[in-house]
């Protein structure tokens, strides 16, 4: 198998109640980033947030610079990506990315986009109750113009998948030729949010074997929200039968039932790789890996 990438989900918008080491500030998340790479992450991901209310920013783009170049300082190789809101114009909801690429301080070539539509509507399973309701839609239009500003700044790209229908919006897209093969999923999965399929292997298979044709060279990466009681089992899964895995605080507040810090939950999958005689990618062998065919496409 090929070596295993890991990405680090650093914040997200998770709080220090819910885990008290989450990092918030440009200090925190500047340290907590390279703390995560050092443990084996070769991907860090994080969100701009107000260091008062840790509200998301968006753009948030000064802040994000900051961030950027506080890590590239220290560690100039790891893959670093912002996320994006919602905006009236394509122009505005990427327009940061397009500024950090640009950047020769930030030097931003890695993203991500989430092509479709799902309700982000959160389940209380004991109160019999839907609480916070939220549409995120990206329409075609948005991911053609995002695809274009990819290309213009030579930004290699994932696509975070939530829903069986957007896996055939990629597959389209690829059919189209506005994307070609490699492909590299982001298999995303939740037991608290009204969408896709609950955690599982047999969604994992679903959202692959089931939909996917053989033709089609792709990379998966398994990224659970909110964490799951079959979370590590899922991770485990990924490391031993070719996935990629994506762990961090921003996702999984709880390791395992413990507030770990992100060094710790990426320490963790390493210790997992480690036991399956997978080597771990770092950032420069991600890169080059990501450009390539994988040696192995399904589970």
């Amino acid at each position: 198998m090929e070596d295993l990438i890991i990405e680090c989900s650093l914040n997200e918008q998770v709080t220090k109640a819910e885990n008290p080491r989450v990092p918030i500030t440009v200090d925190e998340v500047v340290a907590d980033g390279l703390a995560a790479a050092a443990a084996g992450a070769a991907i860090l991901h994080f969100h701009a947030r107000d260091p008062r209310t840790g509200d998301l920013l968006h753009p948030g783009t000064e802040v994000y610079r900051r961030i950027f170049r506080g890590i590239r300082r220290e560690n100039p190789d790891v893959i670093l990506y912002p996320t994006y809101g919602a905006s009236p114009t394509p122009e505005a909801r990427f327009g940061h990315l397009a500024q950090l690429a640009s950047d020769p301080e930030c030097r931003l070539d890695f993203a991500t986009i989430d092509p479709g539509a799902v309700n982000y509507a959160d389940y209380d399973a004991q109160a019999k109750s839907i609480g916070w309701d939220y549409v995120l839609s990206v329409t075609h239009t948005e991911v053609q113009s995002f695809f274009e500003l990819a290309k213009r700044h030579g930004i290699q790209f994932s696509f975070t998948v939530r829903e069986l229908g957007q896996i055939r919006h990629v597959l389209a897209y690829r059919d189209m030729g506005l994307v070609q093969d490699p492909l590299f999923f982001k298999l995303t999965m939740s037991e608290k949010h009204l969408w896709g399929v609950p955690p599982s292997i047999e969604g994992l298979k679903l959202l692959t074997q089931g939909i996917i044709p053989a033709a089609v060279a792709f990379r998966w990466m398994i990224f659970v929200e909110g964490g799951s009681k079959n979370f590590v089992q899922l991770c485990r899964y990924a490391v031993e039968n070719g996935g990629h895995v994506r762990v961090g605080v921003g996702d999984t507040p709880l390791y395992d039932g413990r507030a770990l810090a992100n060094a710790e939950q990426v320490a963790e999958i390493v210790e997992m790789a480690q036991k399956a005689g997978r080597g771990v990618a770092r950032p420069s062998a991600a890169r080059a890996q990501l450009s390539r065919r994988p040696e192995r496409s399904s589970l």
